[in-house]
């Protein structure tokens, strides 16, 4: 009998309690990460991807880190009086149904004090964390990367 009580008295705790709503990190989804190769003697490098949200509230990515690195900060590219130069973001906002795109000239993940080169056809783990403390493993092909690379793409070669 007490046996069955406290069954019973389970199972009403658990349709009583409220559901818990997911994380950012659930409700983000990543599309397409990548690092920039760097040769040996260089400490720094970028990180681009895709963050498509599929909830239903806005969400922000707030920092990065990896194994790999020193440190990691969010950044932009502004334009500056006709120069292009880069600054620190304190986040970054995914709008609930859209793609927010991490790319070349833009936004991106500044991935600081490499502890070895970045070489292509290698991975990097990177952890992203959102504004609720959720976090995301996710890991990014280092590529081979450049401006001319980039502006073929732009013409369609």
């Amino acid at each position: 009998m007490f046996k069955q009580s406290l069954t019973g008295l389970l199972l009403g705790l658990t349709l009583a309690s409220p559901v818990i709503a997911g994380t950012a990190a659930d409700d983000i989804q990543i599309i397409d990460p990548w690092a920039r190769e760097v040769p040996p003697g260089l400490t720094t490098s970028a990180g681009f991807l895709g963050m498509k949200n599929t909830g239903d509230k806005e969400h922000k990515l707030v920092a990065a880190e990896s194994a790999n690195t020193g440190m990691v900060e969010l950044h932009t590219h502004v334009n500056d009086n006709g120069v292009m130069r880069m600054r620190q973001v304190k986040d970054i906002p995914i709008a609930p149904g859209a793609t927010t795109t991490l790319q070349p000239g833009g936004l991106h993940l500044m991935l600081m004090m490499l502890k070895k080169p970045l070489k292509a056809g290698e991975k990097m783990a990177i952890t992203l964390e959102f504004e609720d403390g959720s976090k995301k493993d996710i890991e990014a092909e280092v590529r081979h990367f450049s401006m001319e690379n980039m502006r073929n793409k732009k013409m369609g070669h």
